[in-house]
């Protein structure tokens, strides 16, 4: 009978695998990694906000990508990262710190006259982040609406050269 028991265990530890093993958690560092980030979006939601068409042109589905240099690791990396291609953006708060992401950030765009502001919220690792913005745009004509896109971001670590600073407007000009 202890043989039998004996080698029930012995058969059972066997087909389990023994011990289980413990999954690390991903390592999350105290600030966003420096490095050249990846990062895609997809417009899950889009709606009028004063019952006229939209100002951006854009559909639930659409999908964007940018690459983004972030050169040392830090609490606001280029803010305009969150937003996707063709905004230029400035933060008005933002919490990215401890693999947590949340950030309110003011945007603007070539084809849209007015600020679009927008919430970023989600968290990130080592290696990248995933998230949510939401966006709101009360312009100054018509076209106000609203937005909610996903976000998910990776990064090559190393060096990578930032986007040199646009040239300054010569109010003077024409």
């Amino acid at each position: 009978m202890r043989k039998s028991a004996a080698l029930l265990l012995c058969l059972g530890a066997a087909a389990c695998g023994g011990a289980p093993e413990e999954k690390k958690p991903a390592e999350v560092p105290a600030l966003l990694p420096a490095g050249t980030w990846t990062v895609a979006s997809e417009i899950t939601a889009l709606r009028s906000l004063d019952k006229t068409t939209p100002a951006i042109k854009a559909k639930v589905g659409d999908k964007d990508s940018l690459t983004v240099c972030v050169d040392k690791p830090g609490p606001q990396p280029p803010a305009n990262m969150f937003a996707g291609t063709g905004y230029e953006c400035g933060y008005k708060s933002a919490y990215i710190k401890d693999g947590m992401l949340n950030a309110t950030i003011d945007c603007r765009r070539a084809d849209v006259d007015g600020s679009i502001m927008m919430t970023v919220q989600g968290s990130y690792t080592a290696t990248g982040f995933t998230g949510t913005a939401e966006t709101t745009a009360y312009l100054p004509g018509a076209g106000d609406f609203a937005m909610s896109r996903t976000l998910t971001g990776s990064v090559k670590g190393g060096a990578c050269t930032p986007a040199p600073p646009p040239p300054p407007q010569d109010k003077d000009e024409g």
